[in-house]
């Protein structure tokens, strides 16, 4: 009889220790890693501790975490990293120059633009290293994001930023946390004066798009909405189906 005490203790606990634990959900999960370098630039190592993402066999990014920021690591040189948040879509633009653009809900599926692209850092490959740190550094902490820009580093990897205060997540909430409903659309760009462009353009168009197969995720491509890298419509028309679904690992 004295045992029975025991077992029912033993029992009580484990189903408490139970019912705390988390589900792992299905999809991408950022988990955290260390601190990217945003240069350009893949050093050996840097993003073996993220997760791949694919769509088929082929990589389209990698994510990963460091507590206080969500990394990307893109097989591009530019494009759109867009989010369907609940007060409407937000767009991250890198190519050339990096710019940002928002959108308002109209109805349950149409949304008007609310702040066209403002388009920053011309130039900023030609700079130091010391100088596109800071320069990033500071883009990061005034826009909640920051990324390289084409032509600098290497040819089609680009390395973007995106704060966990602009992606409104809450590290007290749990272990996994979803962020706002993702979109990547990107390919191969360059800025104009690059040396490679000419070399690029050689290339026949298959030939291209084999060694740089451009990257849209969640679909293989990009819904007919009108986001682009210049202008933008002013109404768009938005279906949740477009987007993917992200989680981030708060686990340390």
């Amino acid at each position: 009889m004295r045992d029975v005490p025991v077992v029912c203790l033993f029992l009580v606990c484990f189903s408490g220790y139970s019912a705390t634990q988390e589900v792992e959900p299905s999809g991408p999960i950022a988990r955290l890693g260390s601190t990217p370098v945003i240069d350009g630039v893949f050093d050996p190592g840097e993003w073996d501790d993220a997760e791949i993402v694919r769509a088929d066999t082929i990589e389209q990014f990698r994510i990963k975490h460091d507590g206080v920021n969500l990394y990307f690591a893109v097989n591009a040189g530019g494009g759109n990293l867009v989010f369907n948040t609940d007060a409407g879509v937000r767009i991250l633009h890198w190519s050339a120059q990096l710019g940002s653009a928002e959108y308002v809900k109209s109805d349950t599926l149409t949304q008007s633009l609310d702040k066209p692209y403002a388009f920053e850092l011309w130039g900023l490959q030609d700079e130091s290293p010391a100088v596109i740190h800071e320069t990033l550094a500071a883009y990061l902490a005034e826009n909640g994001w920051a990324a390289n820009t084409a032509s600098m580093g290497n040819l089609a990897q680009s390395e973007l930023v995106v704060s966990f205060d602009w992606l409104g997540v809450n590290t007290g909430s749990g272990r996994f946390v979803e962020i706002p409903s993702v979109r990547i659309g990107a390919g191969l760009m360059i800025a104009r004066g690059d040396p490679r462009a000419e070399e690029l353009l050689a290339l026949p168009r298959e030939e291209a798009q084999r060694l740089y197969p451009p990257v849209s995720w969640p679909a293989e491509s990009a819904p007919s909405d009108s986001i682009g890298m210049g202008a933008l419509p002013d109404t768009i028309r938005i279906d949740p189906a477009d987007f993917g679904k992200i989680w981030i690992d708060l686990r340390k």
